[in-house]
Parts: structure tokens; C-alpha cells; sequence
């Protein structure tokens, strides 16, 4: 007999109750959901093909690529030296090995022992890059 009370004051409280709270939740969740989404699929990020094998010549670096299909003159690349970051870009291409001409000022001091190069060789999404990880694993 007290099932009917029950149920008449859970209705009773639904019907005061106008969700503001959840609604604003929704929408913020569903807001946050479209954001990363568009992130995910419209923004770019920097993809660069890496050697430890550098040497300074003349105020331009030599780096030694184990391929250098995917590298082109006028492409961006970055000499490190130890802590010391210099941006530079691609001058030459040539087999196996790629001639970084600085673009700052700042000349790289040679004795460091250490150097790598990084060159720019595309920009894709992170879902191309989540993509390209998931034909991986299941190949």
C-alpha cells in the first residue's frame, strides 16, 4: 500500500525538478566532445625525420639520412648542439645525406660532439597519426 506514495512523491519530485544542472552538463560535455573532435582531425602536427649524424662545414650543417625520399630543398630543419637549438633549412639534397643552411644568426659552436638534425618532412593530423597506429598493431 505504501508503493503508491512512493511513486506519487518520485513523480511529484521529477516534475519540480527542471534538470538545469544535468542539461548544462550535457552541453558542455557534447561542446568539449565537438571541440577535440574538430582538433583531432583538423589540426596539424610536425613530422620530422631525425639523424645523429651531423657535421658542421663552413657555417652549414651535412646531415647523413639513411633515406632522403621524403626530403626536399626549402624544408624546415632544426640543428641541436648539446642545449643549443638553431633553425636552419634544407639547401641541398643529394644521396643519402641533405646540406642545412642556418637561418639565424646564431652560429653553432663546434665543439660540441653531439649534434642532431631534425628535417620537417610533413604535417598531418592526430587522427591520421592514430590511424596509421592502428594499421600497425594489426597487421
Amino acid at each position: 500500500m505504501n508503493q503508491g506514495i512512493a511513486f506519487a512523491r518520485t513523480i511529484r519530485a521529477l516534475d519540480a525538478d527542471d534538470f538545469g544542472r544535468s542539461k548544462f552538463t550535457l552541453v558542455f560535455g557534447v561542446i568539449l566532445l565537438a571541440a577535440w573532435t574538430w582538433w583531432m582531425f583538423a589540426a596539424r602536427v610536425p613530422q620530422y625525420q631525425t639523424t645523429t649524424n651531423v657535421r658542421i662545414e663552413s657555417g652549414r650543417a651535412i646531415a647523413d639520412f639513411p633515406s632522403t625520399d621524403q626530403i626536399r630543398p626549402g624544408q624546415t630543419a632544426f640543428v641541436t648542439f648539446g642545449s643549443d637549438r638553431i633553425p636552419a633549412r634544407v639547401q641541398i639534397v643529394a644521396a643519402g645525406h641533405a646540406e642545412l643552411a642556418f637561418t639565424s644568426n646564431r652560429q653553432p659552436i663546434t665543439t660540441s660532439t653531439s649534434a642532431v638534425a631534425e628535417v620537417e618532412t610533413s604535417r598531418i593530423s592526430p587522427a591520421a597519426i592514430a590511424f596509421r597506429t592502428l594499421g600497425r598493431t594489426q597487421q
